[in-house]
């Protein structure tokens, strides 16, 4: 009877055993995968508490690690040669795990909202009116995949919300080939392209992306209640969950309207514009902290050269809580894998209606809350508020916003003399009699755009409504003036959702955005995320 009771015991013992109990490996680590090279290249996973762990690649020395008592184990593979390819062999108590076809190249963690999910075969009509270009794109890109064997690989994150940071991802490498290159992220597709191209070296990209999502679902919960606005944007969540019901019974109803007007495939896909949007809930994508805790915890700590980030058309409405959210996600990534690595994001396209009045504002205070990234080191932002089109907020110029990141990577990180990385920026301004003499930095062969006369500067004295300025280019400054002010206080530039550009410097980079007088509390009030817009 008493070995009865042991065998029973044994055997509940068993069954309450955490999953780690049996050595397990993130889904990173995968056939197909990349290896950072050049740097020691860390492997993890889970174990019997206290087991020993062994991990080789392709004939090198092993290296060794040991499970704690949570069972999980990490190690540190030799720093790897670029190209360098094997099998990858992991070793706990008499199981082994052997992981095929491993290169070792730059790897990049490519992250944010649809322009940088978007693929490269998406349908031009997503990008009317310009499907020739895209179309032109498309065909490039399957010709550039043909002649590299191989060599750029994507891991595509299986999309995921969760309560409480998760310590895996779902998702599976993917060797990119002519076949399937459409079905890669554009901007990232291109972005390896260049870089590979110009180091000869193979590139990894981890894709962790989700469509129409704010910054705030990005973010650990610990450095989103470290800002200042975590309590205003805590009780919209909470407000927002109570509305739910009411909302999703209106939903609901305006659904079964829309299907009855739209009863065939047909005109539901031409009118899908107008069908209704389902309210905000406690666990969808726009929810604080959910993306970062199922899409990006359980990514730490796999080694990276970096991070690339395009992503805050969803926090157009709110700039003023934006700059403070994106600071911290920097701040936070960073801590996670205990390294400063670089940070490149892309500043906002241009989308909308010209301007039809000087200084109107709109996105162009979204762009200045993105410039908080600058102020942190080792980060960097590709332009491309002169690559939008009116009306359309997923451009598609998605090569050339991939250029221009990778021109910033092998400029900043890997040491190469590109030139031409860096739009003109505005650095400081001085008021000489009734004109403004503006100054900027990376203003090397300061010119007016296609030769045409210098438009979008606005300006005003110390009251007063805003007048467009007159311009001209003295050297690398600009100085600007207004029969009408005689009096001048502040100038902005491009102040507009979509802007009238004019200024670029020799490498044909625009003037990025920008105004004299930030410290004006004029942006608009913050629109809480999810709230529905009238």
């Amino acid at each position: 009877m008493k070995q009865l009771l042991r065998i029973a015991a044994a055997v509940l013992l068993l069954a309450a055993s955490p999953a780690w109990a049996a050595l397990r490996l993130p889904a990173l680590f995968a056939d197909h995968m990349v290896l950072q090279a050049g740097a020691p290249a860390a492997v993890w996973g889970w174990a019997d508490p206290g087991a020993e762990v062994t991990v080789t690649f392709s004939g090198q020395e092993p290296v060794h690690a040991a499970a704690g008592s949570d069972g999980r184990w990490k190690a540190a593979l030799p720093a790897l040669d670029a190209g360098a390819r094997g099998t990858l062999a992991v070793e706990s108590k008499g199981t082994k795990k052997e992981i095929a076809d491993v290169l070792a190249g730059q790897v990049w963690l490519c992250s944010g909202q649809s322009n940088m999910e978007y693929n490269v075969d998406a349908p031009a009509s997503r990008y009317a009116p310009r499907e020739k270009e895209v179309d032109g794109n498309v065909a490039l890109a399957h010709k550039e995949a043909a002649p590299l064997e191989g060599a750029i690989r994507y891991f595509q994150v299986t999309r995921f919300g969760a309560d409480a940071p998760q310590d895996d991802v779902k998702g599976s490498w993917i060797v990119v080939t002519p076949e399937n290159v459409g079905e890669c992220s554009a901007v990232a597709w291109n972005f390896a392209l260049r870089v590979h191209d110009a180091l000869r070296q193979p590139v990894g990209l981890i894709l962790s992306t989700w469509g129409g999502t704010p910054v705030q679902s990005w973010l650990p919960r610990e450095a989103l209640d470290a800002t200042s606005v975590a309590a205003d944007i805590w009780k919209h969540h909470a407000e927002l969950i109570a509305q739910f019901p009411a909302a999703k019974k209106k939903y609901d109803a305006d659904l079964a309207a829309w299907k009855a007007a739209n009863p065939t495939p047909e005109l539901q896909a031409e009118n899908k514009r107008k069908m209704p949007r389902m309210p905000y809930y406690a666990t969808c994508s726009l929810a604080p902290v959910r993306l970062y805790n199922g899409m990006i915890h359980g990514l730490a700590p796999y080694t990276l050269s970096g991070f690339l980030w395009y992503q805050g058309e969803a926090d157009g409405k709110n700039p003023t809580q934006y700059a403070e959210q994106i600071r911290a996600l920097v701040n936070a990534w960073r801590k996670d894998w205990e390294a400063e690595l670089p940070f490149f994001y892309v500043e906002l396209a241009g989308c909308g209606n010209p301007p039809q009045k000087p200084a109107e504002g709109g996105t162009a205070y979204i762009r200045e809350a993105q410039a908080g990234v600058l102020q942190l080191p080792k980060t960097g932002v590709a332009i491309a508020v002169d690559l939008g089109l009116p009306k359309n907020i997923h451009p598609p110029f998605k090569k050339e916003v991939g250029n221009r990141l990778a021109g910033l990577a092998l400029e900043k990180v890997y040491g190469q003399r590109v030139g031409g990385v860096d739009s003109p920026q505005f650095e400081g301004f001085a008021v000489e009699g009734n004109s403004v003499r503006l100054k900027f930095t990376h203003a090397e062969g300061l010119r007016a755009k296609d030769g045409g006369p210098l438009k979008g500067f606005a300006l005003r004295g110390a009251h007063g409504d805003w007048v467009w300025g007159d311009a001209r280019i003295d050297g690398q400054d600009i100085v600007v003036s207004s029969p009408s002010v005689s009096a001048p206080a502040a100038v902005r530039y491009g102040w507009a959702s979509y802007p009238t550009l004019s200024v670029e410097n020799a490498a044909g980079l625009p003037l990025r955005p920008f105004r004299t007088d930030p410290e004006t509390p004029d942006a608009p009030a913050p629109v809480p995320i999810g709230t529905p817009v009238k």
